[in-house]
């Protein structure tokens, strides 16, 4: 499961990652966390939802476009500079008590406009530091980079607002991306096996746009991750709204959350490296029965009589999301041509990202005006119900070409 590791490049991207999920997890729970706080309105979460994911619709696509075209490594230190000064902007718009919900939406936006830029490149350097025999892995342990985000992220913001304020997680979050920042130098260029790496000739989003014309099941994995990320397999929204509202629990039993999430993940990514890519090729199929799985879960947690239950459910969830998350993944990977890869990868975060931001105003305003148990079920119910048709589609067409 590890076998990337050998490369000394990869071992840094990893680490590199890991941070920058734990940064990025912890800024969005603390945003979600003081939103509630602001407002108490499940409506207000789900619009900051849509606010905080709206850049990365448009951006990603720059982004793409910056990941085949310049040099990756002082790209990424920059960002995490900017990333750093926004946090400390944070810390001390708190502090002095001059942070409101109309500010922290402006905040959210730039916040989200340098990510969308950063993701693209991220996920192209990842696989242009190892072979190409081990992109497969490569997809799987990027999952586990995720999620070891969601878990510390999320624990270290819960227990950090719990114990002190809604602020002090962005003056830690502010010496991390610091530190992100100092580690890319330990980058060695000289070692990546891409021919004139960070000095890609230009290209145009529409060879990119071409290609997935021609690849229809690789578009259809894109459009599934992002309309079942929205309907709330992300997690963050709904436990937030659980853990609060229906719970009375405080931040810190978010951490908790994290800690069953990351704990399913795990077993996920351990099942998505046995038969989620079997011989390195993703199957739509093994995408639509996670999806099947997760949903099933997802619907009972709605029904949790306790946190305790609605912690073990959410951890089974989270193994079926991964292997979901990591099929899709590993479909966009193995169809994605070197000299285009980062443009096909910001065509999938701004589809991605449509559903999302679209589905967290949607699950927002079922919470608000339904109930929140009520809106993690029709979300689940949803995605149960438009996997188990386009798997009856598919395995009826392939029988139909097989003949």
């Amino acid at each position: 499961m590890f076998t990337s590791f050998k490369f000394f490049n990869y071992r840094l991207v990893f680490t590199y990652s890991s941070l920058m999920s734990v940064a990025g997890w912890g800024h969005a729970v603390s945003i979600d966390w003081l939103v509630l706080d602001l407002t108490h309105s499940s409506t207000a979460l789900g619009n900051m939802v849509g606010i905080q994911l709206a850049p990365y619709i448009f951006i990603s696509l720059v982004g793409g476009t910056i990941a085949d075209r310049f040099n990756k490594k002082n790209f990424l230190r920059l960002v995490c500079v900017l990333n750093a000064l926004i946090a400390a902007l944070l810390f001390a718009l708190y502090y002095y008590g001059h942070l409101t919900y109309a500010i922290l939406a402006i905040i959210v936006v730039i916040h989200g406009t340098l990510n969308a830029t950063e993701s693209p490149v991220r996920n192209s350097l990842s696989l242009e530091v190892v072979n190409k025999e081990n992109m497969a892995n490569v997809m799987g342990l990027n999952s586990l980079t995720f999620n070891l985000g969601r878990l510390m992220g999320t624990l270290t913001a819960g227990l950090l607002i719990a114990h002190f304020d809604n602020g002090t997680p962005w003056l830690v979050f502010t010496f991390l991306y610091i530190a992100i920042a100092l580690l890319l130098n330990r980058l060695k260029v000289e070692e990546i096996p891409v021919a004139q790496f960070g000095k890609a000739k230009p290209g145009k989003m529409i060879d990119a746009l071409r290609y997935l014309q021609k690849s229809p099941i690789i578009f259809l994995s894109m459009t599934l991750a992002a309309v079942f990320f929205g309907l709330g397999m992300h997690f963050g929204q709904t436990s937030s709204l659980m853990v609060k509202n229906i719970f009375l629990k405080d931040a810190s039993y978010l951490g908790y959350i994290g800690i069953a999430v990351a704990g399913g993940s795990a077993i996920g990514a351990a099942l998505a490296s046995r038969w989620s890519v079997p011989g390195h090729a993703p199957h739509l199929t093994t995408l639509l029965k996670s999806g099947i799985l997760v949903a099933i879960f997802w619907m009972a947690s709605a029904f949790a009589q306790n946190f305790w239950l609605y912690a073990i459910l959410a951890c089974v969830a989270s193994i079926f999301h991964l292997t979901f998350m990591v099929t899709s993944n590993g479909l966009v990977a193995a169809s994605a041509p070197e000299d285009f890869r980062g443009r096909i990868y910001g065509i999938y975060l701004c589809i991605f990202y449509i559903g999302s931001c679209a589905g967290g105003l949607l699950v927002g305003a079922l919470a608000q005006n339904l109930g929140v148990r009520q809106a993690i079920f029709i979300g689940g119910a949803a995605t149960f119900l438009i996997s188990a048709t386009c798997l009856v589609w598919f395995r009826s067409k392939s029988k139909t070409t097989s003949r």
